[in-house]
Formats: structure tokens, C-alpha cells, sequence
């Protein structure tokens, strides 16, 4: 893997995929995208229409869009849609069709995202789609080689499921993808006495095993899941293989809607950021914020991208075009809107930005939605809106690509297997993925740095550069991650743990002791009673005061071991949260879900949307009652102006004010400056309009 540097600003939109726009418009249409201001545009190659005939390419057609974006200076990403089967594979290889839960093969079809149809194509996992998939990968390469900007193997890795079902069925139960399920299998347990130990039952042979395929059980659902995020990312990086003997050019891919960290089916879809961008040049995500009380989750998808990458450039790579929807179903995003969430993108630390998409789709589902332009190809006020914000970020490409935010003093920890456990026991990911958010969104609340850390890719080096180490709803756990816990708490850092933490070890055995692990010792706590509640409100007394709380799911009360105190009670003196002394640092065992009650339960995916709900404030306030008491200043904010701030060489920064209300707002700001927008200094305060912003260089 060569190290992807990039020279400038990519700032691009999606253009081509399958037959939107039909080809007359092409020239005319990259001319106007040229003149508002884009660099790049991404081109999806679909194995169904550009291989319509077995071993014939249309040349012509990739010829035409990479002379054409030469012609109109226009760099082009790629992208490979391999789920897009053409008619002869899928009559040629019916042994080669996904097979769902049910054991009956899904005949590929037309859908919102692959309207030319052939998705889901056919399952990798056959070695007729591996050899048909890399003769098309290959002979498209060969043509294009490094006239291409960069290339994507694939679209949004995950394992697909069927979202016009309910409840969604999901993929690949076909003989060949049980046959690799059982090869990992036995390099995890090894032999099938250990196999027969990790899942309670007796195998005889390995032929035996099989995947679950109703929600059911515990750990065989959590081992076939995880076998699957691994399958994806071995996909990604064999393509991507196969992409780099042709070329020198940068191979990237970007997460589906928000990321895995954000995924309340990931029990079904499957995928890992950090496994799938391992392999790659650039990382990107994903998102379709619909209102302004999503910024925080789409600020969340930023910070988890830039984890994912591990070091590496990574940008946003499709953020909505506008009005978002299917059919007559519709969304309308204002121009300001549209702008606001790009600025919350850029704020991040981003060094590319691309939209979904430049023309309205013409067929299926999506026709009609989603774009930049109008039914005739004419930009909106949307696209002029971006426009404007593109060039700023393009005129200030070598500051863009320089900044990175400040050493984040609080992480959160996305632990997957306990991620997927969730889904085997709820059907869905709801209280693991909203916990992660609820615990993120207090902090952006505040303006306070987090970063996402993926519990199997972290060292005690790692966990030394935080103060506070949050785990939300880590049910699983191994005794590795739970070593590393007390390693980290040993040497001072502070661990803030949900209900239910470590109640299972990480073969889903549930422990004998409550938290489990030897965490027990850590937080110095016992489960003293566990039980759900529907709506349940009660009030918590600290010495900070009272809160007052409500929510639908865990509660969990303790008995204290040693030393350990009360940190929270309710009126009955029931111990909700624990506070110990372990080695040199603190550990926080709490029994209610402060994530989850201060989550609202927002989505940014264009596939699955979640009704709303208001936040618990003093669940934030009571975490962030927890977050000072590991050391972490907590600083007076706005509640309507968000404040991030990126850090450039020399002692430079750029501040970042953004307006996430409807009305006019102002605030004082934290340092004199030149601003990047109006080229004015700035001093004292800002003042910005209905979802404005004002980006500021601080000298």
C-alpha cells in the first residue's frame, strides 16, 4: 500500500452511475459542475452496464468520461459496483445467487441504490464471481490507469440485507460462504472440542457447524457476524489488490451512512470501518442528516471516519445533495442547511468533500431526489450554496489539508462484538449504538474533542494519551480488553462503564460474578438487583446535587466491595453509581443509561431513519458531572453556536463558529482573527445569520 498524499482540497460530486445522466448531458453537465467550483467527480462502474455481454467492455463509454473530464479539468474517482450483475451472470450462475436466512436464493433484481439493476450481484464467496469480478476489475484498470484520481472497490462495504422486508433478511447463507464460515471457525477455536465449549453443544464433525439464521442464541449469531465483517474486509482488500497491478493510483472507499460505530442493524449489515479501511489509501463515510438537530451524529461520523483511518487522509465522501427520500416521500433541505452540514463536516478535520449527487436520479426509487441540480440538469440554490463553501475550502486547500484537531482528552470505546450481541438478544442495535451516541452528543454539546477507539485495535500506549475512557454498553468482554482496563485505570486514567458491563466473556458466556472479568475489583462494585422499565422516572441525588431522569430500558443498582463510595443514589437509597479508587486512577460503575437517554436516537443513513425523541438534560449534566471528575475542564458554551477548532503547524488554528438555529445568533469568540469566508479580521464576537458559519485564522 502505497502512502496516499493528496496536493489539494478535494472537493467533487457524484456524477455518473449506471444510466443517470444519460450521455448527451455529460459534456455539458461537467462544464457547470467545473464552474461552480468542483474538482472531482465520482463515476460508479457497473459490472451489469458496462459488461453487457460476457467479456465485452464498453470501451467507448469509459473512453468518452475520461476524455471528457480531461477536456473540462475534472479529476474522476472510480468507483466499482460490482453488485450490479449483468443478465447473462445471473442466468449463467443461478448457484452463484445470495442465498438469505431462509434458504432460499435471492434472484438479483432492481434496487433504490442499483436501479440498473442486477444487485445484489453474485456472493463473492464463489470462486465463478471472484474470477468474473477481477477480469472486469482488471480489464477496466487496464484502460483507465492513472487518468483516474483514485479508485473504490466497492460501495460502502457491508453485508448486504434486504431492506424491503421487514424485518430486513440478510446475506450470504450459500454453501460457500458456510464453507469459509467453518475455515474461520477453526482458526478462532482450533479444534471442535474447543468449538463445542465456546458455543455449549457437541460437534461430531466440522461439517456439523452451521450459522444461525433466526435471532436466536447468543454466541453463534455474535461468531457469524463477526466472521462476516472480516469476509467484507477481505473483499475489500483482494479488490483492491487486484486494482493496484494496474496502477499507481490511490485506492480508497468510504462507510455506509454514518459508519458501523452508528449502525443500529450492524447485527445484519456486518461491517467494520477500521477492518475495511485497514487495507486502503483514504477512509471516507457516508451521511444523509435531514435537520439541524443532526449535526451532532453526523460530527460523530466525522470523528469515528478519522479514527477508522488510523492516520490517513480521510474525507467525507457522500453527504446529501438535498431532499432526500423515495417515491413521493420527501425532505426539503434549505440551501443554509445544506451549507451547515458541510461546514460541521469540514470542521473535522476532513481533507475531501464530495455530495450525493449532481443530477436527480432517473429511475426507481430515488428518481427525484437527493441532487444538486433541478429535473433539467440546472444547478439550485443548493449547489450555489456548496459552491460557496467549496471555494473557501478549495482557495484554502494547503490550510485544509495541515489542520488536524486537538489531541482528544475523552474516548469512546466501539466495542462490535458487543454490538452484535445486542442484535441477537433485541433484533436490533438500538441501545449500543444509541449509548455511544448519547455519550458523544454531550460532549459535542460542550465543544469537547472525542475520539472513537475500536476496542480489538488498542495498546496501553493507546489508552494513556486520555483522561477519560468511556464504554458504553460493553456487555462482552475478554479477559484481554479487561486487562487493558485495569491497566489503564492502574496508571491513572478514568473508566466510566454502562449497565451490564462484562456480563458475558467474549464466547457469550455469562460470567459468574457481575461485572465480570475481574472488573469487580476495578470498580468495586457487585450487582446488587438488574431490571428493565418502561418509562420509568426517578431521581439521582450526588453531592453536586440532584437530576432528575427518565428512560426505557437498563437499570442496575450495587453493592459496594472495599473502599468504593456511592457516587449516585436514588430516594431510597439504592446505589445507581459507583466510584472506586483503583491503582493511581478512577473507575465509574454506572447502573442507567446516561448515553442512551441523551442520544435523541438520530440516524444519518438514507436507509434506515429513527423517530426522533428529546434528550434527558440531566443525564448530560450528570455525565458531565463525571467527565470533570476526571480532570477534563468543562467550558461555558452556547447552546446555539457550535465552536471546533483544528490545529495548524506554527502555532496557527482555525476556529470554526457554526449557527444550528433558524434564527440570527452571536457569540464572543476565543481568539482575534482573519476570517476565510468575508477575509475580514475578526475581533470580540460573531454574528451569523439563520444556520450561517464564520471560520476564523488564528495567527
Amino acid at each position: 500500500m502505497s502512502k496516499f498524499v493528496q496536493d489539494d482540497f478535494v472537493f467533487g460530486v457524484q456524477f455518473v452511475r449506471g444510466m443517470t445522466p444519460p450521455p448527451e448531458s455529460w459534456d455539458e453537465d461537467m462544464r457547470n459542475i467545473r464552474k461552480l467550483g468542483f474538482n472531482t467527480i465520482r463515476v460508479w462502474l457497473n459490472w451489469g452496464t458496462l459488461e453487457p455481454r460476457p467479456g465485452i467492455i464498453d470501451y467507448e463509454w469509459l473512453g468518452r468520461i475520461k476524455t471528457l473530464a480531461a477536456k473540462n479539468h475534472l479529476r474522476v474517482i472510480y468507483l466499482f459496483h460490482i453488485h450490479s450483475a449483468p443478465e447473462w451472470a445471473i442466468s449463467a450462475h443461478k448457484d452463484a445467487w445470495y442465498v438469505n436466512q431462509e434458504g432460499r436464493p435471492f434472484e438479483p433484481a432492481i434496487r433504490s441504490n442499483t436501479p440498473s439493476g442486477g444487485w445484489p450481484g453474485l456472493c463473492p464467496d464463489h470462486e465463478i464471481t471472484r474470477m468474473l469480478e477481477e477480469s472486469f476489475i482488471e480489464r477496466c484498470v487496464s484502460f483507465l490507469g492513472d487518468s483516474a484520481y483514485a479508485y473504490e472497490p466497492i460501495n460502502e462495504p457491508h453485508s448486504w440485507v434486504d431492506a424491503s422486508s421487514r424485518p430486513f433478511k440478510d446475506f450470504c447463507y450459500c454453501n460457500a460462504t458456510r464453507a469459509r464460515f467453518r475455515l474461520w471457525l477453526q482458526k478462532r477455536y482450533q479444534t471442535l472440542e474447543g468449538i463445542s465449549q465456546a458455543w455449549g453443544r457437541p460437534f461430531a464433525s466440522w461439517e456439523d457447524v452451521r450459522p444461525n439464521t433466526w435471532n436466536s442464541g447468543y454466541i453463534d449469531k455474535v461468531d457469524f457476524r463477526a466472521f462476516q465483517m472480516e469476509n467484507i474486509a477481505a473483499l475489500v482488500e483482494r479488490r483492491a489488490n487486484v486494482i493496484r497491478k494496474f496502477t499507481t493510483r490511490p485506492v480508497i472507499a468510504h462507510a455506509w451512512g454514518g459508519g458501523s460505530d452508528t449502525c443500529s442493524d450492524l447485527g445484519r449489515m456486518a461491517f467494520d470501518d477500521w477492518k475495511n479501511a485497514a487495507p486502503l489509501d483514504a477512509w471516507g463515510c457516508s451521511g444523509f442528516p435531514c435537520e439541524a438537530s443532526q449535526l451532532a451524529p453526523l460530527g460523530l461520523s466525522m470523528d469515528s471516519t478519522r479514527s477508522a483511518a488510523e492516520g490517513k487522509p480521510f474525507w467525507q465522501s457522500e453527504l446529501t445533495g438535498g431532499e432526500p427520500g423515495y417515491g413521493f416521500d420527501n425532505v426539503d433541505i434549505s440551501p443554509e442547511l445544506l451549507a451547515l452540514f458541510s461546514w460541521e463536516s469540514a470542521s473535522h478535520g476532513i481533507s475531501g468533500l464530495l455530495y450525493w449527487q449532481w443530477r436527480l436520479e432517473l429511475y426507481g426509487p430515488e428518481s427525484m431526489h437527493f441532487a444538486l441540480t433541478d429535473r433539467a440538469g440546472r444547478p439550485t440554490e443548493r449547489a450555489l450554496a456548496v459552491a460557496k463553501v467549496g471555494k473557501v475550502l478549495t482557495d484554502n486547500s494547503r490550510l485544509m489539508l495541515a489542520a488536524r484537531p486537538p489531541q482528544a482528552e475523552i474516548a469512546i470505546l466501539f466495542h462490535p462484538r458487543a454490538i452484535i450481541m445486542d442484535h441477537a438478544m433485541h433484533g436490533n442495535c438500538m441501545n449500543t449504538t444509541d449509548a455511544l451516541m448519547g455519550y458523544y452528543r454531550a460532549m459535542w454539546d460542550k465543544d469537547i474533542p472525542v475520539d472513537i477507539l475500536h476496542t480489538e485495535r488498542i495498546t496501553d500506549k493507546v489508552l494513556a494519551q486520555y483522561k477519560l475512557l468511556v464504554l458504553p454498553a460493553g456487555y462482552l468482554m475478554s479477559q484481554e480488553l479487561a486487562e487493558l482496563l485495569k491497566g489503564y485505570v492502574a496508571q491513572g486514567g478514568t473508566l466510566l462503564a454502562d449497565p451490564m458491563t462484562a456480563s458475558w466473556n467474549e464466547n457469550t458466556r455469562m460470567e459468574p460474578a457481575m461485572p465480570g472479568r475481574g472488573l469487580d475489583k476495578v470498580f468495586g462494585a457487585n450487582e446488587c438487583k438488574f431490571w428493565t422499565a418502561p418509562n420509568a422516572k426517578f431521581s439521582l441525588a450526588t453531592r453536586n446535587g440532584s437530576f432528575e431522569l427518565e428512560g426505557s430500558y437498563i437499570f442496575q443498582t450495587w453493592m459496594l466491595l472495599g473502599k468504593a463510595t456511592a457516587y449516585a443514589k436514588d430516594k431510597a437509597g439504592q446505589i445507581f453509581i459507583v466510584r472506586n479508587r483503583y491503582g493511581k486512577g478512577k473507575a465509574f460503575l454506572v447502573g442507567i443509561t446516561l448515553g442512551n437517554m441523551y442520544s435523541k436516537r438520530a440516524s444519518i443513513s438514507d436507509d434506515i431513519k429513527r423517530k426522533e425523541t428529546a434528550a434527558v438534560p440531566d443525564a448530560g449534566r450528570l455525565f458531565c458531572d463525571i467527565v470533570r471528575e476526571a480532570g477534563i475542564q468543562m467550558p461555558e458554551v452556547d447552546d446555539t453556536i457550535r465552536f471546533h477548532r483544528l490545529l495548524l503547524p506554527k502555532g496557527r488554528e482555525l476556529h470554526f463558529y457554526l449557527n444550528q438555529s433558524e434564527q440570527a445568533a452571536s457569540c464572543k469568540i476565543h481568539a482575534q482573527g482573519k476570517s476565510l469566508i468575508s477575509k475580514n479580521e475578526v475581533a470580540a464576537s460573531v454574528a451569523l445569520g439563520k444556520y450561517g458559519a464564520e471560520i476564523i485564522l488564528i495567527h
